[in-house]
């Protein structure tokens, strides 16, 4: 065989082969890595109402990668980007962010946030997604108000106070309230009840329901008062719920004025009445032991 034949099967063997060697493109499989925050915490019961979960895509091939994300949040809204392009070697930040209102329950809330290739080197590409698990965690809270029926209460010595309240809570779990009225003295800002005042029903119990988020109920409370008061006492009526430490001051828009009157023209005729009857007694017991004696 010739010289220039040898050279010539050479080269046709050696471009045979080379035709079945792929570049080093196409020998790395498109691939992302997804990684997020495991968990977030959320607050329904303020004005923000969001929380936000951040995630990182990892492209550690030699592609440019277009990337669509999507999330399922259940209860939860959620706001995330649609896609993005992730050059070679590089990764790409990004949040989700998930909202809720003031009906949202408290507690464990799961979301799963996929990430898939769509494109490879600006090419249509379909690929399996990568997804991750988070968990959102909401808040519980319960907010009371209440509303008194009257702003100011005049009672005589020896009449019921009776208070009338309606309580609404509004709460994003199931709960349980106890409230309790308190009479502070104006004088003494004290809230221990004068002598002779005491609490025939001071606590008022409120349950939710597990279907309802708005509890509504109407309380009535009663403080007896004594019949003998040497003077008119000025006072105020707070409800505060059991265990509150702020339960010793009078607030102008959630107390109710209360004025127990004296009725002194009792006491005086009462008075009156009393010596009359001692002085007859004594008038009596004089005569008796006088006609006693005389008959001894």
């Amino acid at each position: 065989m010739s010289r220039l034949s040898l050279i010539m099967t050479f080269l046709v063997i050696s471009v045979s082969f080379n035709s079945y060697i792929p570049s080093a493109e196409a020998q790395v499989e498109p691939e992302i890595i997804l990684t997020c925050e495991d968990s977030t915490n959320m607050s329904v019961d303020g004005k923000q109402k969001t929380a936000y979960i951040f995630c990182e895509v990892e492209n550690p091939t030699v592609h440019v990668i277009t990337v669509q994300i999507t999330v399922q949040g259940g209860v939860l809204s959620t706001v995330a980007p649609n896609d993005f392009t992730v050059n070679r070697g590089s990764s790409w930040t990004f949040s989700v962010t998930y909202g809720g209102d003031i009906d949202t329950r408290s507690g464990e809330h799961e979301s799963r946030i996929d990430a898939v290739i769509t494109k490879v080197n600006s090419v249509n590409y379909i690929g399996n997604p990568e997804s991750y698990n988070v968990i959102i965690n909401v808040n519980e809270y319960i907010d009371c108000q209440y509303e008194l029926e009257h702003q100011l209460l005049v009672v005589n010595a020896g009449a019921p106070i009776v208070i009338s309240s309606r309580i609404d809570c509004h709460a994003n779990n199931e709960f349980t309230k106890e409230f309790q009225i308190l009479m502070i003295d104006r004088d003494s800002e004290s809230g221990s009840l004068p002598t002779g005042f005491s609490y025939k029903q001071k606590n008022c119990l409120i349950e939710s329901n597990p279907d309802e988020n708005i509890v509504s109920e109407k309380c009535r409370f009663e403080i007896s008062t004594p019949i003998y008061l040497l003077r008119t006492l000025d006072s105020c009526i707070i409800i505060v719920e059991i265990g509150d430490e702020n339960s010793d001051e009078c607030y102008e828009s959630l107390s109710m004025e209360i004025k127990v009157k004296t009725r002194m023209w009792l006491v005086l005729s009462t008075f009156i009445i009393i010596t009359i009857g001692i002085w007859n007694f004594q008038d009596r017991l004089k005569e008796f032991l006088e006609n006693r004696n005389i008959d001894d």
